[in-house]
């Protein structure tokens, strides 16, 4: 029969790992929501960047061809009308390039998840391995079995916690429009 410390022992560990998995698999949730809520922002600034470029540029084609044809003179409207097109290009490739920063952004996060699912699957392996220890033929005193489950709790929430210091905490910018962009 398990003595009382034997069963603290299996509570804790039972408790560490449900809490400590718990808690990464929240963290790669919220992650996977952020990554997705940053491309599905990315593609749309680039959807609408890549269109208003389009109109710039058939605007100054426009304006071009009919000078071209001679439909129009080359006065200060026309060149102004150039002008203000080409700030506008030159506005809406900047503001392609913005959305395209944001893979970065994405990258990092998607780092971050596959390195926690990493650690969370190594903590586990901790449960396996020790599993094996317990040998169901074989006479365990109760003190083995509790050196046992000690050295699993104690290994279990040492990785626990090097998971969650060594990984960065919530990205700090999820929309687009913000001005600051900090990640970790």
């Amino acid at each position: 029969m398990p003595t009382k410390t034997m069963l603290h022992e299996l509570k804790r560990l039972l408790l560490d790992t449900a809490s400590g998995g718990s808690r990464q698999l929240t963290e790669v949730e919220s992650d996977l929501v952020q990554t997705n809520i940053l491309l599905g922002e990315a593609i749309g600034k680039l959807g609408t960047s890549f269109m208003d470029l389009h109109r710039s540029v058939q605007t100054q084609q426009d304006i071009l061809e009919a000078l071209m044809n001679g439909h129009e003179e080359l006065n200060a409207d026309s060149i102004a009308k150039l002008k203000e097109t080409q700030n506008q290009v030159s506005q809406y490739v900047n503001a392609a390039v913005t959305g395209l920063q944001f893979q970065d952004m994405t990258s990092q996060l998607l780092e971050r998840i596959v390195r926690r699912v990493i650690g969370l699957r190594e903590a586990l392996g901790v449960l396996s391995a020790n599993s094996f220890e317990i040998v169901p033929e074989q006479d365990q005193s109760d003190v083995e079995l509790e050196a046992l489950l000690a050295s699993t709790v104690k290994s279990i929430e040492e990785r626990l916690t090097v998971l969650d210091n060594g990984l960065w905490k919530a990205v700090r910018q999820t929309r687009m429009e913000s001005g600051d962009i900090e990640l970790f």
